[in-house]
């Protein structure tokens, strides 16, 4: 980090109110931090998939209610149980320090 951005970083920390602390532990508060902002994200993501459904279904491309009402194939599902393993292994893995 170069001199100058080290001063920006200072300057923008001391800019605003103290950050509130929850926790003794400083992991503990990164830790609900980085919960909080995950969930900012779904919420996001939730928020766009919304939409999307919607502005699908005035658009006649997809039903109003096909995606909550659709039943994968056989095929389709255990593909998503595979995702879904190989997704929780790749988040839980982080959490005991083996990334690769």
């Amino acid at each position: 980090m170069t001199a100058a951005a080290a001063n920006t970083n200072i300057a923008l920390k001391a800019a605003g109110p103290e950050r509130p602390t929850f926790f003794p532990d400083a992991s503990s508060d990164m830790l609900l931090d980085l919960v909080f902002a995950l969930s900012n994200e779904l919420a996001a993501t939730r928020a766009r998939l919304d939409a999307m459904e919607r502005v699908m279904a005035e658009r006649n491309i997809l039903e109003a209610g096909a995606i909550d009402n659709w039943i994968p194939s056989p095929e389709a599902a255990t593909a998503r149980v595979l995702d879904a393993q190989a997704y929780t292994r790749r988040v839980f893995n982080t959490l005991s320090g083996d990334v690769g």
